[in-house]
């Protein structure tokens, strides 16, 4: 994120949003899509998408002014990153880009919510699909690298609690075959797990139980319990009870990984979580980002003994441990 330190920069961050729109109108239509097999003139990207060619070519010249396309002699074609991200494989953010654009709605609305005049709206149907699809392609890539963290020992049992599409849940079975691991979720979103983890070739190498974890039941006795970017959905209230719910699951000496946005104390950075975290006020009833110390504070407060805490990666993604 880019400080605002002048008037040039106060007018960019102004302007902001009609470079997202204008993205996401174009992964709305398919135009990545439409260009992923070469290049093409305005009037044949707009019979492809089913578009107004007129206004169709003006929404081309813009995202190549973006730098999102490349346009030679009239024909447009994708640039290097939309090539890289924008049109499937296994490097495609496209579910996490489309539910951003989802949650224009709730940032819309920001002041009211800030004046404390409006409810968290569910998410369904397309919304829903986009989140944890979204949820796989930001995990995609980490997932790995934190199996191999944690490791599991033959026999182990693994909680992934909140897991959405399964990622680091597939993670752990693959590289620990002879560990137990198991998702919880809720039933909507388990709906999706199911077909991405087909879609993995992964159905069947995960239990999965279906619930509410602040309301049902989460199983157990577990061995070590993965918790990733969920405390930021919700209240200290709720954090806390989930955290005492997860204490109760785990075994004596057990393990507990809490991964978060952290900010810094004061929460005003690194820049990231902090805008991460107005972005949780607008889309949530009562999240925010937290510290390292506040997710210390809620384990100890759950019954959980020596916290440990190994600092950030650049996005400001860090990880806090305890034992039970």
């Amino acid at each position: 994120m880019v400080p605002v330190r002048s008037l040039d920069d106060l007018m960019e961050t102004a302007h902001g949003y009609q470079r997202s729109m204008a993205l996401f109108a174009a992964l709305k239509l398919g135009i990545f899509s439409a260009l992923a097999r070469g290049g093409a003139g305005a009037a044949a990207v707009a019979r492809r998408v089913g578009a107004d060619r007129r206004r169709l070519a003006v929404l081309l010249n813009g995202l190549t002014a973006m730098g999102l396309l490349r346009k030679t002699g009239g024909r447009y074609r994708n640039g290097e990153v939309a090539a890289s991200f924008l049109v499937g494989g296994p490097r495609s953010k496209t579910s996490i880009l489309l539910h951003q654009g989802d949650c224009w709605r709730d940032w819309s609305r920001l002041e009211e919510t800030v004046r404390g005049g409006r409810k968290e709206r569910p998410l369904g149907g397309d919304e829903q699909e986009n989140f944890i699809r979204g949820m796989e392609d930001n995990a995609r890539e980490r997932a790995a690298h934190v199996a191999a963290k944690f490791r599991l020992r033959p026999g182990e049992r693994l909680l992934d609690l909140g897991g959405g599409p399964g990622t680091y849940a597939v993670a752990w079975a693959r590289r620990y075959p002879r560990a137990a691991v198991t998702l919880f979720d809720t039933r909507g979103t388990l709906r999706i797990t199911r077909r991405i983890l087909d879609e993995k070739g992964a159905f069947g190498v995960v239990r999965l139980i279906e619930g509410d974890f602040l309301a049902d039941p989460i199983g157990g006795p577990y061995d070590f319990i993965w918790i990733s970017h969920i405390l930021h959905a919700f209240s200290e209230k709720d954090c806390r009870a989930l955290l005492r719910k997860a204490r109760r699951a785990v075994v004596a000496g057990g393990r507990v990984a809490v991964q978060e946005f952290l900010v810094d104390e004061g929460g005003a950075s690194p820049p990231g979580p902090a805008f991460f975290s107005v972005h949780m006020v607008a889309v949530t009833e009562g999240g925010r980002a937290y510290s390292a110390r506040e997710v210390a504070g809620m384990l100890r407060a759950a019954g959980f003994g020596k916290t440990a805490f190994a600092g950030s990666d650049p996005r400001g993604v860090g990880i806090v441990t305890a034992r039970a």
